[in-house]
């Protein structure tokens, strides 16, 4: 029995838009998961679950719309029929496909639903594209809409624009008169096939976390509902709420299952990167070998040991620590070809300036007090 707390499954690799800052590095492969795969996830990977497993099976990397609704139909039967009770499925999408044939999907598999939409339209229209280089913020806001109104509460993913931190209440007001509830902030990270990021200096930090505390600010004030994901996360943390638990620096914490069957562990995000010491992050293949198999790669042995001396170091090192757990080791190697390396700009713009917003949220409330 193992116990990850994420499960990331590839329909297919394919993408249906362009976006700027893509990590992926086939996404024009249009192959489906095929039946043998999904057997074999079946066989392999969760009837290994421990049958408490509260686990979040998450259809991601490509556009999981792109694969047909009866393919799908398809799948759900098989992976309900292994999969334990507690297990959650998710999907990642676009949204720009969503219309009443998927709402209806999600209705009756129980799917939650996260929508990427990268807030006001001028900052979304300026890197999330269609293949004809025509803008999508209309085409995702359509879909968040028909889940709204079908009763779903879609959560939301928004990659933060350079020039967008000092519109924040652009960005609110975006979120309040969308009734978008939940929402969780990142950046155009330097990895797969995106080799760099608009956000290449350590000076982004404070204005991130600024930005951060006066949407949260703003939300306070109009008593807006809105749930900061990267911000509460933290402050479940501090609060004892939840324990500090980071699947990125776990073995198996996390694990990938591509269109073909290929399989990583770690970050999600390694299996778009090419890095032949580690055989690309590739620890083996579902379909002729199963967890014990991955578990003695030698590749996977050897990125494990260097991992963990990483989360070492940071926890010498690192005062946000207790919040982070060690960082991202995507982030590490792909920004200095270390996993065992520490501090990564992803760590600064995501983790410790969440916590920093936190912080300056909190004296605010206590100075007012």
């Amino acid at each position: 029995m193992f116990n990850p707390s994420l499960i990331v499954l590839q329909p297919t690799a394919f993408c249906n838009i362009n976006c700027t800052y893509c990590y992926l590095t086939n996404r024009d492969d249009r192959r489906l998961m095929s039946s043998e795969v999904l057997d074999a996830v079946c066989a392999k990977i969760m009837g290994r679950l421990d049958p408490n497993s509260t686990a979040t099976l998450v259809w991601h990397a490509g556009e999981p719309t792109a694969a047909p609704i009866g393919w799908y139909e398809d799948a759900y039967p098989r992976l309900r029929s292994c999969t334990p009770p507690s297990v959650t499925f998710a999907m990642q999408s676009n949204g720009v496909a969503i219309d009443e044939r998927w709402i209806d999907l999600f209705r009756r598999t129980g799917t939650q639903v996260s929508i990427s939409l990268d807030g006001p339209q001028r900052f979304h229209d300026a890197r999330r594209l269609t293949r004809s280089g025509q803008p999508t913020w209309k085409l995702a806001l359509r879909g968040l809409k028909r889940l709204q109104e079908a009763g779903h509460t879609p959560s939301v993913i928004t990659v933060l624009h350079p020039q967008g931190l000092d519109s924040d209440r652009e960005y609110y007001e975006f979120y309040r008169d969308n009734d978008i509830t939940d929402v969780s902030f990142s950046i155009d990270e330097k990895e797969g096939h995106n080799t760099r990021s608009s956000f290449d200096s350590v000076a982004y930090k404070p204005l991130i976390a600024a930005f951060i505390a006066r949407i949260m600010r703003a939300a306070y004030r109009d008593q807006f509902p809105l749930h900061i994901r990267d911000v509460e996360r933290i402050a479940h943390i501090l609060t004892g709420q939840v324990s500090l638990a980071n699947e990125q620096v776990e073995p198996w914490g996390s694990i990938v299952v591509a269109a073909d069957g290929r399989v990583s562990t770690y970050s999600p995000e390694f299996m778009e990167v090419i890095a032949p010491d580690y055989d690309n992050f590739v620890f083996g293949n579902v379909l002729d070998e199963d967890l014990d198999d991955f578990a003695n790669n030698p590749a996977f042995r050897r990125a494990a040991a260097e991992i963990e001396i990483g989360v070492a170091a940071c926890k010498l090192q690192c005062r946000y620590f207790a919040v982070c757990g060690g960082g991202a080791p995507v982030n590490k190697y792909c920004e200095s070809h270390l996993l065992s390396s520490t501090e990564t700009d992803f760590c600064r713009f995501s983790v410790q300036a969440s916590a920093d917003a936190l912080r300056s949220f909190l004296s605010d409330k206590r100075l007012e007090s």
